[in-house]
């Protein structure tokens, strides 16, 4: 039986190209303290297929030792990790690190998301003379506030999902066991709300990446075992949805939702008796208070896009975030929609010339005033 729990710690293996002694050791402390995914440093001779590889940029010869490792880890997301982009398109990891926001740029990296976007002829001028390329990096540098990030959004359909098939006998009145393969995996009790797992977490998150699967259903009678049941399941319908949601979402919307639908949320989930899911309760304060599409929620808030994803999915399997205003763009356009921008991080000077770092800065034109500045800088986190 399955406690309300998420699943057991994922491991990441990262590898390291060219990045010094003092940046390895940031890595692993930062590495060592966070708990969600066991992010663990590897060296070639383990023998082990990294799934992130971060190459350190800012050494000479940074940019071509970056192209020989993208061939050598072809599988990997191989990250250009610098204080100055890269003249040519690829995953980008700003220096210096911090610690506050990077598991989420990790996360969106393995997501395949954070990909600096160059100009293409920049990208192509490989005889072009050192002075030359020097010029155009500071150009780039210049522009760099107009420079914009761009990450595509994949929708998933919950027909033919164990996500789907939950929803389904939750608006039933009889108590269903779901199988697969013969096999029992819960039982959904409507009448008083609450599930039976038959397997455990690793086995049900599996199930979860299973899409027009052929589910088994079979009605359970109402006797006096059935009733033992009922006392023996502890996991809320709610709380299950919600977790069978965010494994089934993977970073994925959800469909009706689209980048442009109008959403918001109807009341706060009961976070306290959910799974933990990070950046819920900045995007609930958003969201019950403000209707928007996705695409303008992804601008102003800077949170990781799969994290805005799942949590778009959990809150509207469990019927707590609405659809205000639905729209009818056709096919085509909808999937011309399905790519979301928004500024890339500034390179911000320090005031004492030092080396620029990675933040937000907006000029104060362009921040909202009075109550609503305050309510945003909230959400934002500063």
């Amino acid at each position: 039986m399955m406690n309300n729990s998420i699943p057991k710690v994922k491991t990441a293996y990262v590898l390291l190209v060219n990045v010094d002694d003092r940046q390895t050791a940031m890595l692993r402390m930062a590495f060592k303290m966070y708990n969600s995914v066991n992010y663990q440093l590897i060296q070639p001779e383990d023998n082990l297929k990294p799934e992130l590889v971060l190459v350190d940029g800012d050494a000479a010869d940074g940019e071509e030792v970056w192209q020989q490792t993208k061939k050598k880890y072809p599988e990997a997301v191989v990250v250009f990790f610098g204080r100055n982009a890269p003249s040519f398109t690829a995953p980008y990891l700003m220096k210096p690190i911090r610690f506050d926001t990077l598991f989420q740029h990790l996360r969106n990296l393995q997501q395949g998301n954070g990909v600096w976007l160059a100009d293409k002829a920049a990208a192509h001028k490989e005889t072009a003379s050192e002075e030359t390329v020097t010029a155009e990096r500071l150009e780039q540098h210049n522009a760099s506030e107009h420079t914009q990030q761009a990450v595509s959004v994949v929708r998933f359909h919950t027909k033919g999902t164990l996500l789907g098939m939950v929803q389904k006998l939750a608006q039933q009145s009889e108590d269903t066991a779901i199988l697969f393969e013969n096999k029992p995996v819960l039982i959904v009790f409507p009448s008083v709300e609450k599930v039976l797992l038959a397997v455990d977490n690793d086995a049900l998150q599996q199930l979860c990446m299973q899409t027009d699967a052929e589910w088994q259903t079979k009605t359970v009678p109402a006797s006096a075992p059935t009733a033992q049941l009922h006392d023996k399941a502890k996991l809320t319908l709610q709380s299950c949805i919600w977790q069978l949601s965010i494994w089934t979402a993977r970073g994925r919307l959800i469909d009706p939702i689209t980048p442009d639908t109008i959403i918001k949320l109807k009341a706060w989930p009961n976070m306290t008796r959910l799974a933990f899911l990070p950046e819920a309760m900045r995007l609930s304060a958003f969201l019950v208070r403000t209707p928007v599409a996705l695409n303008t929620l992804y601008k102003l808030l800077p949170v990781s896009l799969e994290d805005v994803l799942n949590y778009i999915a959990a809150t509207y399997s469990i019927g707590s975030l609405i659809i205000e205003q639905p729209l009818t763009h056709s096919a085509a356009q909808q999937e011309k929609e399905m790519v979301l921008t928004r500024k890339a991080p500034q390179k911000v000077s320090k005031p004492d010339g030092g080396a620029p770092t990675s933040e937000y800065n907006e000029s104060d034109d362009d921040k909202p005033k009075g109550l609503l500045a305050r309510l945003m800088g909230r959400l934002r986190g500063n």
